[in-house]
């Protein structure tokens, strides 16, 4: 499925891609970061590209890099989003990596928390891997517990500014393991009405334990399934570009044979130019 998010999140534009790089607002500030699934040559010519950037990322290695200025720009800014009955504010700004706390495709998610919310308001939510919070505070409105897992201190410090910013108080931040919160949430008998989780490809959680998504994926899904309720809905985004149709299906089959599947398709995001980028699987269940 293709989608331009400019449509869905104004405060949002992917301008063009290409070349390995994709150049995106963000409110007022425009950037170019790495994209390795932006495959095709650009529409805009480089030159364009930096006369209209504030800042690139500048890739080293594959997990290092760093920010090079072309304009002043603030330190930290916002942006806002309001449809659905979300009302969110996300600080933004340029971190160590070219990652700014945001990944605007997540706004389809935020629909979907809205229409469970709109259904059931008297959900457990749970937001493993959950980064910067933002699908958390998309669900504050609507639920009144919310859990937030990151194993990064960091991010959860600034999931709590993005609550704050956008006046939420219902929101449990969580610094821990993501695979090892939920195992004990199995000992303690926790049950969650809907859970997102957005695992990368490799990571580490609070205690430098080592994550590798097909390593470790299946053995998640299982130990979630423990702590699903009965009636209850599941979104999961798969980032990794080396994971299949068939192997989704795969995992779905093997860990949510009982559930209902509202969506599953590969996103693709459409550029103003036309070129598109890969944004992974997105898989909505319910049951």
């Amino acid at each position: 499925m293709i989608i331009n998010l400019k449509s869905l999140i104004p405060d949002y534009e992917l301008l063009d891609c290409g070349n390995s790089a994709k150049l995106e607002r963000f409110g007022d500030i425009i950037l170019i970061r790495p994209e390795i699934t932006a495959n095709k040559k650009p529409v805009l010519k480089l030159t364009e590209w930096y006369k209209l950037a504030h800042a690139e990322f500048v890739e080293e290695t594959k997990s290092t890099g760093y920010w090079k200025t072309l304009k002043k720009i603030p330190t930290t800014w916002n942006i806002t989003y309001n449809n659905y009955g979300i009302n969110l504010i996300a600080e933004l700004s340029l971190t160590k990596t070219k990652h700014i706390g945001i990944f605007p495709e997540q706004v389809l998610n935020w629909e979907y928390i809205a229409k469970m919310g709109r259904e059931n308001t008297n959900i457990n939510f749970l937001n493993i891997f959950g980064y910067t919070g933002l699908s958390s505070v998309a669900a504050a409105g609507f639920y009144d517990k919310i859990t937030h897992i990151d194993s990064i201190k960091k991010v959860v410090d600034w999931t709590k500014k993005n609550a704050e910013l956008s006046g939420y108080k219902n929101i449990r931040c969580i610094t821990e393991d993501a695979p090892k919160f939920v195992l004990r949430e199995i000992t303690r008998k926790n049950k969650y009405q809907g859970i997102i989780l957005d695992p990368p490809t490799i990571g580490r959680g609070a205690k430098n334990e080592k994550w590798r998504f097909e390593d470790n994926i299946d053995d998640l899904l299982s130990s979630l399934k423990e702590i699903l309720d009965k009636k209850c809905f599941v979104i999961m985004n798969f980032y990794s570009h080396t994971i299949t149709k068939k192997f989704v299906h795969r995992l779905i089959l093997t860990h949510f044979r009982d559930f209902k599947i509202d969506f599953c398709d590969k996103i693709y995001g459409e550029s103003n130019t036309g070129n598109t980028i890969d944004h992974g699987f997105f898989i909505r269940l319910k049951r």
